[in-house]
This record gives structure tokens, C-alpha cells and sequence, in this order.
């Protein structure tokens, strides 16, 4: 695979924004920092360990983005949201069914608040991409 198309700050900012703008919730960046760190754990897995795998890399962008709670809400909607964004920029979709999603919400919580390897996720979401 050639270098992938990856994320931006911005692009995370307005995902999160988005996912609020019309709920109760409030969209508030609590840690910039932290969200620059997370965007940057999978270019650095790309770019040293020489990790190519578009599914696993959109895996690694979830959890980081996730573990950073960098927003006071939806993190782990975000980090959803960003990983699929990512898988898309790229030029693939995700092929889901309902029970899909579910199962993947499950999977994803586990990813973020435990310390599961994102390779489980990874092979989820390479049964599911679907090229556009």
C-alpha cells in the first residue's frame, strides 16, 4: 500500500463537533496535545514498524483517539466516527449490518478502556472493507 491518506486535527475537531451539534452534549477540546499525540501513534506505527494494513492503522487510529479523551464528550463516538472517515479518505467503506455494528461497539469500548491489541479490531474491519 502507498502512504495512506491520513486525518487531520481539524478533521477530529468537526467530527466531534458534529456528533453534538444537536444534542444536550457540549463539544469541548479538552486536550489538544493529546489529540495531536493519538493522530500521531498510527504514522509512526506506518512510518517505523512499517505497518501498512489500512483496517489495522484505522484500529490504531480508534484506540488512540479513544485513549486520549481529548473531548469532554463522545470520545469513543469520535474515535468511531474518525476511524471510518479515515477507512474512507482512503478509499474504501465499511460493509455493516446492524448485528455488525453492535458487535464492533462492543469490541471497539474493549479497545479503548482495556489494553486489548488492536489487531482484533483490525481483522473485524478487514472482513467488512469494501473498496468504493
Amino acid at each position: 500500500m502507498s502512504e495512506p491518506a491520513w486525518i487531520t486535527l481539524h478533521d477530529v475537531i468537526a467530527i466531534n463537533r458534529r456528533l453534538l451539534q444537536d444534542t444536550p452534549e457540549h463539544h469541548f477540546v479538552r486536550d489538544v496535545a493529546a489529540l495531536e499525540g493519538a493522530l500521531n501513534r498510527p504514522r509512526f506505527q506506518a512510518d517505523y514498524l512499517q505497518i501498512s494494513s489500512l483496517s489495522w492503522l484505522a484500529s490504531a487510529h480508534i484506540q488512540a483517539i479513544g485513549k486520549a479523551h481529548a473531548f469532554e464528550q463522545a470520545n469513543k463516538r469520535t474515535a468511531w466516527l474518525a476511524g471510518r472517515y479515515f477507512i474512507a479518505i482512503n478509499g474504501y467503506k465499511l460493509n455493516l449490518t446492524a448485528a455488525d455494528q453492535e458487535s464492533l461497539k462492543l469490541q471497539i469500548e474493549d479497545l479503548i478502556v482495556t489494553d486489548v491489541d488492536p489487531a482484533e479490531l483490525a481483522w473485524e474491519l478487514e472482513l467488512r472493507l469494501q473498496q468504493l
